[in-house]
């Protein structure tokens, strides 16, 4: 079973990230709903039944936007999935979900990122992270807050340093 890293853990990835568009609609009409992180076009779709999914997951080439309006409270997950690790767009993907859409859910990082990405990822709002299959998770871990003390505010504490004195 592949591991994830949640909330600074290392735990057993009970869900399962369905890529391939006809394996989620497969997902759907079956008994592994409440375990699928579906893709973002299938849950707007109004052709299938959605309700009860884990959460559903963003290419960094889509948007937020249409999640605006939405309740996003059923979700457990909301993966964001960078397509390369030098594609930012997820890390603002990521605090729209937090500041915006005040989601309060997981919001897992995907895809090609690099462990030496999660103390900045943390702080625009991600606290789980999927790695791939080639990188460590033990040693993933001991970059996951590389920073005691950030100067700037982020989306847990948006007051600058000199303010949290």
């Amino acid at each position: 079973m592949q591991k994830i890293i949640k909330d600074g853990v290392i735990q057993d990835c009970d869900l399962n990230w369905i890529q391939d568009q006809e394996q989620a609609v497969e997902a759907l009409a079956g008994d592994q709903k409440a375990k699928a992180i579906i893709p973002l076009n299938l849950w707007l779709d109004d052709a299938h039944d959605t309700s009860g999914v884990a959460g559903i997951w963003i290419d960094s080439t889509e948007s937020t936007e249409p999640l605006a309006g939405k309740d996003l409270s059923e979700l457990a997950v909301i993966g964001l999935n960078f397509l390369a690790f030098a594609d930012g767009r997820c890390f603002s993907y990521a605090r729209l979900l937090r500041e915006r859409l005040n989601y309060q859910g997981e919001v897992r990082a995907l895809g090609n990122f690099i462990p030496d990405q999660q103390g900045y990822m943390l702080r625009v709002g991600f606290n789980g992270f999927q790695f791939n299959e080639s990188v460590d998770i033990e040693k993933a871990l001991l970059l996951h807050k590389p920073f005691s003390v950030a100067y700037q505010g982020d989306v847990a504490d948006p007051r600058p340093v000199f303010a949290r004195r």
